[in-house]
């Protein structure tokens, strides 16, 4: 009996830990990540299961071809290398091994595929229901695009920490 209750202990602490590490990256990064502004491209507000909220693709995804290092490959891990700009940051380089760390410039952990890089764990932002025709307005007044406020750590995970389109700034 003792040796049952000890299986089932290790199971559920296995368990526990899986759950536990899912949002690791995301805690990691908010809590001592360097704050950057992304462009979006425009975006769709709705998904009839999930209820309202954005799905956000970057300007920063979709650099120009001859940024992108030709040791990048499809489908691999990559880096998307950041640098600041106004109003927001702007993509220098897609590469293949991690950048060395820079004052001016953030490197996103990300894979390459469909030919850009994809900014993982940041591409919904759910919007509370008391405020989707407010947020349908300012998104339509400027063209579905809007700033979207992340933190990148050092090892380069992210976390979405808010959404701004026209005058509204909406938390995560």
């Amino acid at each position: 009996m003792r040796a049952t209750k000890g299986r089932l202990l290790a199971v559920v602490a296995i368990q526990v830990a899986i759950l536990a590490a899912i949002p690791l990256r995301q805690v990691r990064a908010r809590t001592g990540g360097t704050e950057i502004t992304l462009d979006t491209l425009p975006v769709d507000p709705r998904d009839l299961l999930s209820g309202h909220y954005v799905i956000l693709r970057f300007k920063a995804e979709e650099p120009p071809p001859d940024l992108v290092d030709g040791a990048v490959q499809l489908d691999a891990p990559a880096w998307l290398v950041l640098e600041r700009a106004e109003p927001a940051w702007r993509a220098v380089a897609v590469v293949r091994d991690r950048p060395a760390a820079r004052p001016d410039r953030v490197a996103i952990r990300t894979t390459f595929t469909r030919g850009h890089p994809d900014i993982l764990y940041a591409e919904r932002f759910y919007i509370p229901e008391a405020r989707r025709a407010e947020v349908d307005a300012a998104l339509a007044a400027s063209r579905g695009v809007a700033l979207v406020d992340l933190r990148v750590d050092g090892a380069g995970n992210v976390a979405l920490v808010r959404f701004r389109v026209g005058g509204l700034v909406l938390e995560d």
